[in-house]
């Protein structure tokens, strides 16, 4: 009731002043413009009794008696409550808790001249310096922070013979003195119990006594900067600097160039101060995609960590943060509305990633994060100095929000502005980054360029929308009652044959975006996390990137949202005519402001595309050879740079099983699935061996397994790629004609029937020369279906001859000559003698359903 009243009685005061008091009240301050006639320092102070004046702030005297000149001031907007100590008009000892007088460097602040304001109505008259009895050691936090004593009236003379020994003349304690503090503490204490040492000094004096500690220790053991047993993972040299920085400065920013491995130098961090420095708790936060990224790479560097995503209800997260597991990982979004519930987070180590996705540092859930505690904090941002250095700002707020000055001066410091107030430039940006260099460290590929390897593949999990989520279930169902039916008779019909393998392929789809099922509806997440990887590597370099897909719609997706982004690429797909992919090429390789290839496989070969460094594949193809043909077009001979292979694969879905389960094993497929269109004319031993695959993809989840890797290395898909390449014309690759195109067989679906089996392909239809006949006719049971395969089987084999290429490779395949007698002779290889008898049984009930059709 004590605080309400006073601010309605100051409310009471202002309105009876009328004129009278509008005439002492300052004129009004611009926040964007420094008046005329006032120095920096003059005009912010001037915007601070101005919102002092604005601002209906409580004001409530904690012990008249005890505490002279102490009071609590609380905003009724935010319910914040600030201790404010008011030593006089003139005094350096003023003290307020709020966030703004620790960094302003002022010696003022809004709540401080809230009293000032309020101890005038009360007519009472204010000392330039009130001098208290009792001796006190403080933390300045005018200028450059720092420890100081103040000496009281009582004992005056044995305080001032004692601070000789511990503080210079200015009453600053010096520096090699922070190990002997205990002592002075000590010894002050005998002189007068009524001594006061301030908790926010004592902080200070204890954290820069940790780091001169931790830095002993670290220097002792690491010197060399050998961390060769820390993570389960080769570490570059630069990337064993990058952790002995973090974990030296206690708190930092890594801002290493994208590709760099800024996340597995948070984790070495984690793991390098829980070995050395006992820490038990880690608390990461990332944006919602990445979340389950987080777990994987903790997984996959680490012997014996375990790893927490905190998601659910809000009661369920509660539970979750209390779990005794080392590292926990929860969104922004989710952090910002535990701490609504929680009042605050902690831990011993908090790890912010892209840190630069959060445009606008004045957001609640930037907000929310300041309010949580930790000893440590790494920041991971790629946000380069020269741009954005707002934001720089407010990211070093999170590690030393000291580092930089005061936000006023800094802006002062760095902004060219407009007449009109407008940023039009940044200057002294070499003193900002002498300033931060203690707490950020910075290296491009450039620099460290002698210490990375040719190529590095990354894979990034991407987590899928609910609408996604449900329509992989779906097709997920349907598979398992296709494995179901298999287990029980060991067989599935060929239309069953091609159903299971579409509904392989449209798990795939809707993993990248429902878009491609049915072109009207739009849930994806890939395509944002796309965005955010392009504003990030075009942003910090003058690199360039090829993206590819498989799914021709997935690439009008990217298309479309480059054209919003004004950036420039070149876009090659099946309907492109091979005689204009050369300009597209050039046009890459040549045109700086082209800055981006987006492709489909109708782009893995043929193509020369060495100015680009970083590959981006938006999904996997079930054969290796074909991803590696992809990066074979930038990783090749004439490639000056290192490139960097980013494979996305939804999370918890067939494309992880991709990685895990079926592994990339090139030998399990041997084209059986980019065999195209006769993909479902399998032997018995191969499409068994798939089914035990698929059976057992259809049956579990993802678990806990072992993080999955790229099974097969670029060395040995070399002989692969090759012999694909010698068999691939100018015009397009074996896949390209053999393929047929599951987009639009996936439209064909009708009811869970497949109206036809075999759809055109991007660029040119074709049939695989491997078909065995005997298994095409097979479980025939009416003439209706009879006509119908058989009209497929003809009308695959027309498209093959209406392509030159793919009638050329399917005669060469029949084609033997006699080494002897030079004689040449048609050779269909066959399965064994029955298949040959079945086939020719089913020609003939072809020929008699012919005959038998009516005229």
């Amino acid at each position: 009731m004590a605080q309400k009243t006073t601010a309605l009685k100051s409310t009471t005061t202002r309105k009876k002043s009328g004129k009278k008091n509008s005439k002492k009240a300052l004129p009004k301050v611009s926040l964007l413009q420094r008046p005329d006639g006032l120095s920096l320092i003059e005009w912010q102070i001037a915007l601070r009794k101005q919102a002092a004046q604005k601002e209906f702030l409580s004001i409530e005297a904690v012990d008249k008696k005890l505490s002279p000149g102490d009071y609590n001031v609380r905003n009724p907007q935010t319910g914040y409550v600030y201790k404010v100590a008011f030593r006089g008009t003139d005094s350096a000892w003023n003290y307020c808790s709020c966030p703004d007088f620790k960094t302003n460097q002022l010696g003022t602040c809004k709540h401080i001249e809230a009293v000032q304001s309020y101890l005038k109505t009360q007519k009472k008259r204010i000392p330039k310096e009130l001098v208290p009895s009792y001796t006190s050691v403080y933390l300045s936090y005018k200028g450059e922070r720092n420890v100081r004593i103040r000496i009281g009236s009582d004992n005056r003379e044995a305080f001032s013979k004692l601070a000789k020994g511990y503080f210079n003349e200015e009453g600053v304690l010096a520096e090699s003195n922070y190990a002997r503090f205990y002592d002075f503490l000590q010894e002050a204490r005998q002189i007068d119990d009524t001594f006061r040492c301030y908790n926010d000094a004592l902080e200070f004096v204890i954290e820069r006594r940790t780091v001169l500690f931790r830095n002993q220790k670290l220097n002792a053991k690491y010197g060399d900067n050998k961390l060769n047993s820390l993570l389960s993972a080769r570490l570059f040299p630069y990337q064993e600097e990058g952790i002995l920085f973090a974990a030296r400065k206690g708190r930092s920013i890594i801002a290493d160039e994208m590709g760099l491995g800024k996340t597995i130098q948070a984790i070495g961090t984690a793991e390098l101060l829980r070995k050395e420095f006992n820490i038990n708790s880690v608390l990461i936060l990332c944006p919602t995609s990445l979340k389950y990224q987080w777990k994987k790479e903790i997984e996959k560097f680490t012997e014996d960590s375990t790893a927490l995503v905190i998601e659910g209800n809000h009661l369920k997260r509660r539970e979750q943060y209390g779990k005794d597991i080392f590292y926990k990982i929860v969104s922004y979004e989710s952090a910002k509305n535990d701490i609504k519930i929680l009042k605050t987070l902690s831990a011993d180590l908090l790890i912010m990633d892209e840190a630069q996705r959060l445009k606008n540092w004045n957001t609640q859930i930037s907000k929310a994060v300041k309010r949580i505690t930790s000893q440590y904090t790494v920041v991971l941002s790629g946000t380069p100095l020269e741009n954005k250095i707002e934001e720089l700002y407010a990211i070093a707020q999170y590690v030393n929000p000291y580092c930089l000055g005061p936000y006023y001066q800094f802006i002062d410091k760095c902004l060219v502005r407009s007449d009109t107030g407008k940023t039009i430039g940044y200057k002294n940006l070499n003193v900002v980054g002498e300033l931060i260099k203690d707490i950020l460290i910075r290296r491009k590929k450039a620099d460290v360029n002698i210490q990375l390897p040719a190529r590095m593949d990354k894979i990034l999990f991407v987590p899928m929308t609910k609408v996604q989520q449900e329509m992989h279930e779906e097709f997920k169902s349907a598979l398992a009652q296709l494995i179901m039916k298999w287990q029980k008779m060991r067989f599935l019909s060929e239309s069953d044959r091609q159903r299971l393998l579409l509904l392989m392929n449209q798990m795939r789809m809707v993993c990248d975006s429902t878009y491609i099922l049915d072109q009207k509806s739009r849930n994806d997440t890939k395509i944002d996390e796309l965005q955010a990887i392009l504003d990030e590597f075009l942003d910090e370099s003058q690199e360039k990137v090829v993206i590819f897909s498989q799914w021709e719609r997935m690439t009008r997706l990217v298309a479309a949202e480059l054209d919003k982004k004004g950036i420039r690429y070149e876009y090659l797909h099946g309907g492109v005519p091979s005689t204009k992919r050369k300009d597209l090429m050039d046009n890459f390789m040549n045109d700086p402001d082209c800055r981006v290839f987006l492709s489909t496989d109708a782009g893995s070969t043929g193509l020369n595309l060495q100015a680009a460094s970083l590959v981006v594949n938006l999904d996997l193809p079930w054969n290796p050879a074909v991803l590696e043909q992809r990066i074979a077009r930038i990783h090749r001979m004439g490639q000056k740079n290192n490139v960097q292979v980013i494979n996305f694969v939804s999370a918890g879905t067939i494309e992880e099983q991709m990685l895990t389960k079926l592994n990339f094993k090139s030998s399990m497929f041997e084209g059986i699935l980019d065999g195209g269109a006769d993909s479902i004319f399998l032997e018995e031993s191969k499409f068994d061996k798939l089914m035990q695959s698929v059976q057992e993809f259809a049956a579990t989840g993802t678990g806990e397994e072992e993080p999955p890797t790229l099974a097969v290395s670029p060395e040995e898909m070399e002989a692969t790629v090759a012999e694909e390449e010698r068999n691939t014309s100018e015009e397009g690759t074996l896949s390209e004609t053999m393929i047929p195109d599951l987009e639009q067989e996936a439209d064909r679906i009708n009811g869970g029937q497949l109206i036809t089996a075999f759809g055109a392909n991007e660029n040119e239809a074709g049939a695989s020369n491997g078909a065995e006949p005997a298994a095409f006719f097979r479980e025939i049971d009416s003439p209706e279906q009879l006509v119908s395969q058989s009209l497929l089987l003809l009308g695959a084999f027309a498209r093959t001859l209406s392509s030159p290429e793919a009638t050329a490779r399917l005669v060469d395949t029949l084609i033997e000559t006699d080494q002897t007698t030079g004689k040449t002779a048609i050779k269909i290889p066959v399965p064994d003698r029955d298949s040959v008898v079945q086939g020719l049984a089913a020609f003939s009930k072809l020929l008699q359903g012919f005959n038998s059709s009516p005229k």
